[in-house]
């Protein structure tokens, strides 16, 4: 058996963990579709040779992985302190609600 399709998942691997470092996690949704596919179409047993590109692609994904939870992380700290901004300008606001005061047209 050819080794061309396990290169390929490596292939695969590294274009993804590329993809989530640029933060273009669209794209990276869509490999792993393409990956699924990929993975379903090889061999319950793998050839030995296959080895080396298998743990590659393991270690590829699990750096994949780790990226990817720094980006939800970094994107669940931002939606806090959107939150937390939200708080100080309803702060602002006055006891009442929206103030319904005239517009002042001579300046």
């Amino acid at each position: 058996m050819t080794l061309q399709p396990y290169e390929e998942l490596v292939r695969l691997a590294e274009r993804e963990l590329e993809l989530a470092r640029l933060g273009r996690l669209d794209e990276v949704a869509e490999l792993q579709a393409r990956r699924a596919e990929h993975v379903a179409r090889l061999p319950s047993y793998p050839p030995p040779d296959a080895r080396p590109a298998l743990e590659r692609a393991a270690a590829l994904q699990q750096e994949t992985t780790v990226v990817l939870a720094m980006s939800a992380r970094s994107a669940v700290d931002s939606l806090r302190r959107v939150d937390r901004g939200r708080v100080a300008v309803r702060s602002y606001a006055p006891a009442g609600g929206v103030s319904q005061g005239t517009l002042n047209r001579s300046a």
